[in-house]
């Protein structure tokens, strides 16, 4: 089953590459950005519902602290009180849409670098790249700057939490791209690009939402 699925992906890059004039750049690209975007609306989703909760939690620190000092001396006590709250103000724990989201993904994103390892195999140059099939530093670094700038977006992260670790990321995908083959990389710039969309659009949702303060007289 495993093989049938990688196969069939490796037959799709094939025929979009033939009708984007033989390139398999491109055409790893077009599939990147058309997987995303066919998920876009469950992983918008769920990052929505993670910041929702986050702002809820946000809300409750003042009494989770309270609860915290309170049954100090009975950590059991305290995660039931923790749970109570967390249900009277609805809080999910936070494996909803997320979890199944990644469940999706996973395989998915798998059988399809797969097929693209095997399909640029033999693939030519693409733009300043040589082969596909080898590491290029350039894109490497342009992968790393788009993950950065998704995370900088993302409005579910705090400010403080944004500055101590948005440098992190990026310096790990930055490690992890400089070994893959320029084609995955392709993929990985392609997905991340509706990724910085995503961060975007979960913005103007959540400006959206918030009440506008009230005016002066």
């Amino acid at each position: 089953m495993w093989s049938i699925f990688v196969n069939g992906m490796g037959e799709l890059l094939a025929q979009l590459a033939h009708g984007l004039d033989g390139s398999y750049g491109l055409a790893v690209i077009a599939m990147a950005i058309a997987v995303r975007l066919m998920l876009l609306p469950m992983t918008l989703h769920a990052a929505e519902q993670a910041w929702h909760r986050q702002a809820t939690l946000l809300k409750l620190k003042p009494e989770l602290d309270r609860l915290r000092t309170h049954y100090a001396k009975d950590p059991s006590a305290y995660a039931n009180a923790m749970q109570s709250l967390y249900r009277k103000h609805g809080v999910s724990n936070g494996m909803g849409s997320g979890m199944l989201t990644a469940i999706v993904q996973a395989p998915l994103g798998a059988g399809i670098y797969a097929a693209i390892r095997q399909s640029v195999a033999g693939a030519g140059s693409f733009l300043w790249i040589g082969r596909l099939a080898r590491p290029d530093a350039w894109l490497a670094i342009i992968v790393a700057l788009m993950s950065c700038a998704a995370i900088v977006l993302n409005p579910a992260m705090s400010e403080q939490a944004k500055t101590a670790i948005h440098w992190l990321p990026a310096i790990i995908t930055l490690i992890a791209a400089w070994h893959l083959s320029a084609g995955l990389c392709l993929y990985w710039a392609g997905g991340t690009s509706v990724g910085v969309l995503q961060a975007a659009l979960l913005r103007r949702r959540i400006h959206r939402s918030q009440p506008l303060p009230p005016r002066r007289r």
